[in-house]
Protein backbone atom coordinates (compact mmCIF):
# COMPACT_ATOMS: atom_id res chain seq x y z
CA UNK A 1 0.00 0.00 0.00
CA UNK A 2 1.82 3.06 -1.03
CA UNK A 3 1.39 6.29 1.00
CA UNK A 4 0.91 8.06 -1.97
CA UNK A 5 -2.33 6.37 -2.98
CA UNK A 6 -3.91 6.59 -0.05
CA UNK A 7 -2.76 9.71 2.41
CA UNK A 8 -2.90 12.58 0.73
CA UNK A 9 -2.64 14.41 4.11
CA UNK A 10 0.90 12.86 4.60
CA UNK A 11 2.84 15.64 2.22
CA UNK A 12 1.58 18.56 4.06
CA UNK A 13 1.78 17.09 7.38
CA UNK A 14 5.33 15.87 7.04
CA UNK A 15 7.78 18.55 6.60
CA UNK A 16 5.97 20.54 9.04
CA UNK A 17 5.48 17.88 11.73
CA UNK A 18 9.54 17.35 11.31
CA UNK A 19 10.14 21.05 11.84
CA UNK A 20 8.11 21.70 14.63
CA UNK A 21 9.72 18.19 16.62
CA UNK A 22 13.00 19.97 16.33
CA UNK A 23 11.43 22.77 18.45
CA UNK A 24 9.35 20.63 20.98
CA UNK A 25 10.68 17.19 20.84
CA UNK A 26 7.55 16.07 23.05
CA UNK A 27 4.98 16.61 20.53
CA UNK A 28 1.82 14.13 20.46
CA UNK A 29 0.17 13.45 17.19
CA UNK A 30 -3.90 13.13 18.25
CA UNK A 31 -6.82 12.33 16.51
CA UNK A 32 -7.84 10.01 13.79
CA UNK A 33 -4.56 11.00 11.98
CA UNK A 34 -2.67 9.45 13.96
CA UNK A 35 -4.23 5.96 14.87
CA UNK A 36 -4.38 6.20 10.78
CA UNK A 37 -0.72 6.27 10.72
CA UNK A 38 -0.16 3.54 13.08
CA UNK A 39 -2.12 1.36 11.47
CA UNK A 40 -0.22 2.15 8.81
CA UNK A 41 2.89 1.21 10.18
CA UNK A 42 1.62 -1.97 11.96
CA UNK A 43 0.26 -3.44 8.15
CA UNK A 44 3.98 -2.88 7.35
CA UNK A 45 5.27 -4.65 9.67
CA UNK A 46 3.37 -7.82 8.41
CA UNK A 47 5.86 -10.23 6.43
CA UNK A 48 3.78 -12.73 3.67
CA UNK A 49 4.96 -16.25 3.45
CA UNK A 50 4.63 -17.75 0.27
CA UNK A 51 6.88 -20.43 -1.17
CA UNK A 52 10.40 -19.60 -3.18
CA UNK A 53 7.72 -19.98 -6.70
CA UNK A 54 6.11 -16.97 -5.45
CA UNK A 55 3.37 -18.41 -4.94
CA UNK A 56 1.11 -17.72 -1.98
CA UNK A 57 1.01 -19.63 1.01
CA UNK A 58 -2.44 -20.30 2.32
CA UNK A 59 -3.95 -22.02 5.59
CA UNK A 60 -6.88 -24.29 5.37
CA UNK A 61 -9.13 -21.30 5.58
CA UNK A 62 -7.41 -19.76 2.16
CA UNK A 63 -5.77 -17.39 4.38
CA UNK A 64 -2.17 -15.55 3.88
CA UNK A 65 0.05 -16.82 6.02
CA UNK A 66 2.22 -13.79 8.06
CA UNK A 67 4.65 -12.76 10.40
CA UNK A 68 4.04 -10.05 12.29
CA UNK A 69 6.55 -8.48 14.10
CA UNK A 70 5.06 -6.19 16.57
CA UNK A 71 2.58 -8.12 18.96
CA UNK A 72 -0.40 -6.00 19.79
CA UNK A 73 -3.42 -6.70 21.59
CA UNK A 74 -5.89 -7.72 18.44
CA UNK A 75 -3.20 -8.90 15.49
CA UNK A 76 -3.99 -6.64 12.59
CA UNK A 77 -4.13 -10.08 10.27
CA UNK A 78 -6.89 -10.89 12.09
CA UNK A 79 -8.81 -7.75 11.82
CA UNK A 80 -11.64 -7.73 9.71
CA UNK A 81 -10.78 -4.73 7.84
CA UNK A 82 -7.95 -3.62 7.99
CA UNK A 83 -7.76 -0.42 5.83
CA UNK A 84 -7.07 2.86 7.69
CA UNK A 85 -9.51 4.98 7.84
CA UNK A 86 -8.73 8.14 5.94
CA UNK A 87 -9.00 11.66 7.51
CA UNK A 88 -8.79 14.85 5.84
CA UNK A 89 -7.41 16.93 9.12
CA UNK A 90 -4.72 16.37 12.13
CA UNK A 91 -4.58 17.26 15.77
CA UNK A 92 -1.04 18.34 17.54
CA UNK A 93 -1.29 18.09 21.20
CA UNK A 94 1.23 20.64 22.67
CA UNK A 95 2.85 20.59 26.62
CA UNK A 96 1.86 23.77 28.61
CA UNK A 97 5.77 24.68 28.51
CA UNK A 98 5.63 25.21 25.01
CA UNK A 99 2.24 27.43 25.13
CA UNK A 100 4.25 29.19 28.01
CA UNK A 101 7.49 29.35 25.80
CA UNK A 102 7.30 32.90 24.02
CA UNK A 103 10.77 31.18 21.88
CA UNK A 104 9.28 28.47 21.15
CA UNK A 105 5.97 30.27 19.92
CA UNK A 106 8.15 32.75 17.88
CA UNK A 107 9.65 29.72 16.54
CA UNK A 108 6.24 27.72 16.01
CA UNK A 109 4.90 30.80 14.34
CA UNK A 110 7.20 30.81 11.85
CA UNK A 111 7.64 27.17 10.96
CA UNK A 112 3.93 27.43 10.39
CA UNK A 113 3.87 30.10 8.28
CA UNK A 114 6.80 28.95 5.58
CA UNK A 115 4.66 25.65 5.40
CA UNK A 116 1.73 27.56 4.51
CA UNK A 117 -0.27 26.92 7.20
CA UNK A 118 -2.40 30.24 8.66
CA UNK A 119 -4.67 30.69 11.44
CA UNK A 120 -8.27 30.05 10.76
CA UNK A 121 -9.78 30.27 14.73
CA UNK A 122 -8.44 32.16 17.34
CA UNK A 123 -4.54 30.71 16.92
CA UNK A 124 -5.57 27.02 17.89
CA UNK A 125 -6.89 26.46 13.96
CA UNK A 126 -4.83 26.96 11.13
CA UNK A 127 -5.63 26.18 7.46
CA UNK A 128 -3.56 25.44 4.76
CA UNK A 129 -5.02 25.70 1.32
CA UNK A 130 -4.14 22.98 -1.16
CA UNK A 131 -6.52 23.56 -4.35
CA UNK A 132 -9.79 25.39 -5.24
CA UNK A 133 -12.24 24.59 -2.30
CA UNK A 134 -9.62 22.09 -0.46
CA UNK A 135 -7.68 22.68 2.33
CA UNK A 136 -6.02 20.78 5.36
CA UNK A 137 -7.45 21.43 8.71
CA UNK A 138 -4.57 21.92 11.69
CA UNK A 139 -5.88 21.95 15.77
CA UNK A 140 -3.58 22.21 18.34
CA UNK A 141 -4.68 20.83 21.82
CA UNK A 142 -3.10 21.28 25.42
CA UNK A 143 -3.61 19.41 28.46
CA UNK A 144 -5.69 21.11 31.13
CA UNK A 145 -3.11 22.99 33.34
CA UNK A 146 -3.29 21.02 37.22
CA UNK A 147 -2.69 24.55 38.82
CA UNK A 148 -2.59 28.36 38.44
CA UNK A 149 0.47 28.84 36.05
CA UNK A 150 1.95 32.74 36.21
CA UNK A 151 3.15 31.87 32.34
CA UNK A 152 -0.27 31.05 31.30
CA UNK A 153 -4.09 32.36 31.27
CA UNK A 154 -7.22 30.18 30.36
CA UNK A 155 -9.76 32.08 28.71
CA UNK A 156 -13.05 29.92 27.89
CA UNK A 157 -11.60 26.88 25.50
CA UNK A 158 -8.12 27.87 24.99
CA UNK A 159 -5.07 28.04 26.89
CA UNK A 160 -2.53 31.06 26.23
CA UNK A 161 0.83 32.04 27.06
CA UNK A 162 1.19 34.85 29.57
CA UNK A 163 1.57 37.71 28.63
CA UNK A 164 -0.13 37.57 25.34
CA UNK A 165 2.32 37.34 22.74
CA UNK A 166 -0.69 39.29 20.30
CA UNK A 167 -1.42 37.31 16.91
CA UNK A 168 2.43 35.02 17.34
CA UNK A 169 2.32 31.64 17.92
CA UNK A 170 -0.20 29.36 19.04
CA UNK A 171 -3.18 28.67 21.42
CA UNK A 172 -4.30 25.24 22.75
CA UNK A 173 -7.79 23.99 22.53
CA UNK A 174 -7.60 22.60 26.15
CA UNK A 175 -8.29 18.91 26.32
CA UNK A 176 -9.15 17.79 29.71
CA UNK A 177 -9.04 14.44 28.41
CA UNK A 178 -5.35 14.20 27.26
CA UNK A 179 -4.90 12.91 31.38
CA UNK A 180 -2.02 11.37 31.51
CA UNK A 181 -0.56 12.28 27.67
CA UNK A 182 2.81 12.89 29.70
CA UNK A 183 3.34 9.24 30.30
CA UNK A 184 4.55 6.56 27.99
CA UNK A 185 4.31 8.29 24.55
CA UNK A 186 4.26 5.71 21.79
CA UNK A 187 7.26 6.16 18.99
CA UNK A 188 7.15 4.94 15.06
CA UNK A 189 8.99 5.25 12.28
CA UNK A 190 7.02 6.23 9.25
CA UNK A 191 8.44 6.77 5.90
CA UNK A 192 11.23 7.72 7.39
CA UNK A 193 9.66 10.44 10.26
CA UNK A 194 9.43 9.47 13.73
CA UNK A 195 5.65 9.86 14.94
CA UNK A 196 4.96 10.10 18.57
CA UNK A 197 1.42 9.19 19.74
CA UNK A 198 -0.05 9.07 23.33
CA UNK A 199 -0.49 6.39 25.29
CA UNK A 200 -3.58 4.43 24.77
CA UNK A 201 -5.20 4.72 27.56
CA UNK A 202 -5.40 8.87 27.46
CA UNK A 203 -6.49 7.84 23.64
CA UNK A 204 -9.22 5.75 25.00
CA UNK A 205 -9.93 8.76 27.44
CA UNK A 206 -10.25 10.90 24.57
CA UNK A 207 -12.41 8.42 22.29
CA UNK A 208 -14.80 7.56 24.80
CA UNK A 209 -15.87 11.49 26.04
CA UNK A 210 -16.09 12.39 22.12
CA UNK A 211 -18.15 9.03 21.66
CA UNK A 212 -20.70 9.97 24.42
CA UNK A 213 -21.04 13.59 23.33
CA UNK A 214 -21.88 13.12 19.66
CA UNK A 215 -24.35 10.61 20.00
CA UNK A 216 -25.87 13.10 22.95
CA UNK A 217 -25.64 15.65 20.50
CA UNK A 218 -27.25 13.24 17.66
CA UNK A 219 -29.81 12.52 20.19
CA UNK A 220 -30.93 15.95 21.44
CA UNK A 221 -34.62 17.14 20.18
CA UNK A 222 -33.09 21.29 19.98
CA UNK A 223 -30.27 20.09 17.79
CA UNK A 224 -31.28 20.73 14.11
CA UNK A 225 -32.66 17.64 12.19
CA UNK A 226 -30.63 17.70 9.37
CA UNK A 227 -27.23 17.83 11.75
CA UNK A 228 -28.09 14.76 13.96
CA UNK A 229 -27.41 12.13 11.39
CA UNK A 230 -23.94 13.51 11.04
CA UNK A 231 -23.21 13.43 14.49
CA UNK A 232 -23.85 10.19 14.44
CA UNK A 233 -21.36 9.37 12.05
CA UNK A 234 -19.38 11.06 13.98
CA UNK A 235 -19.96 9.34 17.14
CA UNK A 236 -19.58 6.13 15.05
CA UNK A 237 -16.40 7.04 13.82
CA UNK A 238 -15.34 7.73 17.85
CA UNK A 239 -16.61 4.33 19.37
CA UNK A 240 -14.72 2.76 16.19
CA UNK A 241 -11.62 4.52 17.40
CA UNK A 242 -12.24 3.16 20.73
CA UNK A 243 -11.83 -0.46 19.57
CA UNK A 244 -8.92 0.33 17.02
CA UNK A 245 -6.77 1.81 19.85
CA UNK A 246 -6.93 -1.13 22.24
CA UNK A 247 -6.42 -3.25 19.08
CA UNK A 248 -3.52 -1.45 18.65
CA UNK A 249 -1.88 -1.43 21.78
CA UNK A 250 1.22 -3.05 21.68
CA UNK A 251 2.11 -5.53 24.44
CA UNK A 252 4.57 -3.21 25.92
CA UNK A 253 1.87 -0.37 26.01
CA UNK A 254 -0.31 -2.84 27.85
CA UNK A 255 2.15 -3.09 30.45
CA UNK A 256 2.47 0.25 31.01
CA UNK A 257 -1.38 1.16 31.49
CA UNK A 258 -1.47 0.62 35.19
CA UNK A 259 0.90 3.39 35.80
CA UNK A 260 -0.94 5.77 33.37
CA UNK A 261 -4.62 4.79 34.76
CA UNK A 262 -3.06 5.50 38.66
CA UNK A 263 -2.43 8.58 37.56
CA UNK A 264 -5.65 9.31 36.47
CA UNK A 265 -7.89 7.39 38.69
CA UNK A 266 -9.05 10.72 40.80
CA UNK A 267 -9.73 12.73 37.56
CA UNK A 268 -13.62 14.04 36.54
CA UNK A 269 -12.38 12.55 32.83
CA UNK A 270 -11.49 9.44 34.00
CA UNK A 271 -14.50 9.01 35.97
CA UNK A 272 -16.65 10.72 32.98
CA UNK A 273 -14.96 7.58 31.28
CA UNK A 274 -15.65 5.21 33.42
CA UNK A 275 -19.71 6.26 33.15
CA UNK A 276 -19.60 6.06 29.11
CA UNK A 277 -18.07 2.46 29.17
CA UNK A 278 -21.09 1.81 31.12
CA UNK A 279 -23.45 3.11 28.80
CA UNK A 280 -21.68 2.34 25.83
CA UNK A 281 -19.77 -0.70 26.02
CA UNK A 282 -20.73 -2.67 28.83
CA UNK A 283 -22.85 -5.34 26.90
CA UNK A 284 -23.37 -6.33 23.39
CA UNK A 285 -26.87 -4.22 23.10
CA UNK A 286 -25.21 -0.79 24.40
CA UNK A 287 -24.85 1.64 21.64
CA UNK A 288 -21.39 1.50 20.97
CA UNK A 289 -21.18 -2.01 20.61
CA UNK A 290 -24.38 -2.33 18.48
CA UNK A 291 -22.20 0.14 16.32
CA UNK A 292 -19.19 -1.89 16.02
CA UNK A 293 -19.30 -5.15 16.80
CA UNK A 294 -19.49 -6.47 13.25
CA UNK A 295 -16.57 -4.98 12.18
CA UNK A 296 -14.93 -7.65 14.65
CA UNK A 297 -14.43 -11.46 15.04
CA UNK A 298 -16.01 -12.18 18.06
CA UNK A 299 -13.38 -13.76 20.16
CA UNK A 300 -11.17 -10.18 19.24
CA UNK A 301 -14.18 -7.96 20.03
CA UNK A 302 -14.90 -9.68 23.65
CA UNK A 303 -10.49 -9.06 24.22
CA UNK A 304 -10.83 -5.63 23.17
CA UNK A 305 -14.25 -5.01 25.39
CA UNK A 306 -12.74 -7.44 28.65
CA UNK A 307 -9.55 -4.36 28.05
CA UNK A 308 -12.21 -1.74 28.55
CA UNK A 309 -13.81 -3.68 31.20
CA UNK A 310 -10.70 -3.87 33.10
CA UNK A 311 -9.57 -0.16 32.99
CA UNK A 312 -13.01 1.60 33.37
CA UNK A 313 -15.61 -1.64 34.80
Amino acid sequence: MSDEATDKLWPHFAPLWKDLQRIAPDLLLVGGYGLFLKQQWLLSQLSFLGPETGDTTATQREEELVVNEVRTVVPIERWKNQTPRVTKDFDILASLDVIASSEQQRQFHDALIEHGFVFKIKLWQFEKKIGEDQSVILEFHAPSPKEKRDDLRLEGKRVKPKPSLGEFGIHGRENAEAAGSEFHPFSFIHSGVEILLPNPVTLTLMKLIATRERHQRSENASSLAENRPKERRQAQKHAEDVCRVVAMMTLEERDSADFILASVRDTQVFKDAQSTFSEYFQTNESWGSQAVIDKWENNDFDVIRETLAAWYG
